[in-house]
């Protein structure tokens, strides 16, 4: 079983998939079509930096509390390491690296285009922090 540890806020996670894991983010026995999106939603947040989805991952992986998780993630310094770890262990895990290894590049791609795309904006000048700014 693929699994390893990281700390968050001083706080350690052993981290692992599991059936619980993917139950928890509705990838059940016999929808393959529901389970195939469902898996991408958790690609798609972990490698576009959602903390949201890192925090569910993290407290399904972990088997912590997501109240308690989400505290530790708020007053993190840096989760760069917990995306990383969430990331490979789904990549790695013999219960979900078939399907992932179909979907995380043209995830990725995705996400890769967006920022060359949000860069050209910038530099054409199209798009300028203050366009960002709620009025």
């Amino acid at each position: 079983m693929a699994q390893t540890t990281i700390t968050i806020n001083g706080n350690q996670y052993e981290l692992k998939v599991t059936f619980k894991f993917l139950s928890a983010f509705g990838i059940v026995k016999n929808d393959f079509e529901n389970n195939i999106e469902a898996m991408g939603n958790i690609v798609m947040g972990i490698v576009g930096g959602d903390v949201f989805a890192l925090t569910k991952a993290l407290s399904a992986m972990s088997g912590k509390d997501e109240a308690n998780v989400q505290a530790d993630v708020e007053n993190a310094d840096d989760l760069d390491q917990a995306f990383s770890a969430v990331e490979n262990l789904l990549v790695e895990s013999p219960l979900t690296k078939k399907t992932v290894s179909k979907i995380i590049n043209p995830i990725k791609d995705t996400f890769d285009n967006m920022d060359k795309k949000m860069e050209e904006a910038m530099k054409d000048g199209n798009l300028t922090a203050k366009s960002n700014t709620p009025a």
